[in-house]
């Protein structure tokens, strides 16, 4: 693409490589799903090219649902790249540790709205969901392993991720989940079920 540039490194996973970019006179970020060199040249071809396909359209889905999400601008499946809306912010996660106030409780109600639109985020921790003080707003990024008719068991496991992420990192992690659940039970009352699912995961040890 002539009008895309991919000018810095910010990230690399385990399933892809993040650029801050130039798409259209905007700053973007540009994921670019990595070669498995234990796949089959053929098969990692098709998996990358659904899974960029699939990414793109768990986002779009989420932000009608209500959860801020990035705008996706532009989709090169050939090439395994989503060329996402740059958001100037910080992980919930810093935030947090920096003494910056988050509302969490706001921070479940768009989790609430997420799972009742069925749709599971998969990797749902505070590395995830970005905030900027300036513009008081939230965004949800890396929906990689999200699903679409989310069970409630994949609902159950995005809460234990959260909450696990929330002990391993914070103070006073078990206040600060109580607040995203309250959140959580205003959006998606329903959210009972998953929550007593929830325990259940942490019980038997599944996850961890």
């Amino acid at each position: 693409m002539e009008d895309l540039t991919q000018d810095s490194l910010i990230a690399t996973g385990a399933e892809a490589r993040i650029w801050k970019g130039r798409w259209v006179n905007r700053d973007v970020v540009v994921k670019e799903r990595v070669v498995k060199g234990y796949r089959h040249p053929v098969l990692d071809e098709g998996l990358r090219q659904t899974r960029t396909r699939k990414e793109a359209r768990l986002l779009r889905d989420a932000r009608k649902a209500g959860v801020p999400t990035p705008i996706i601008y532009d989709m090169i499946p050939w090439e395994y790249k989503l060329v996402i809306q740059w958001f100037d912010g910080s992980r919930v996660m810093d935030c947090i540790e920096e003494g910056v106030h988050v509302d969490l409780k706001q921070v479940g109600e768009y989790i609430g709205m997420l799972h009742r639109a069925d749709i599971s985020h998969g990797d749902l921790t505070t590395s995830n969901i970005l905030y900027s003080s300036e513009t008081d707003r939230f965004i949800f990024i890396d929906f990689s392993l999200g699903e679409f008719g989310a069970s409630v068991e994949e609902k159950g496991v995005d809460l234990h991720l959260l909450r696990e992420a929330m002990i391993s990192v914070h103070e006073d992690p078990i206040d600060k989940y109580d607040e995203v659940l309250e959140g959580y039970l205003e959006t998606y009352p329903q959210g009972e079920v998953v929550i007593q699912r929830t325990k259940e995961i942490e019980g038997r040890g599944r996850y961890q």
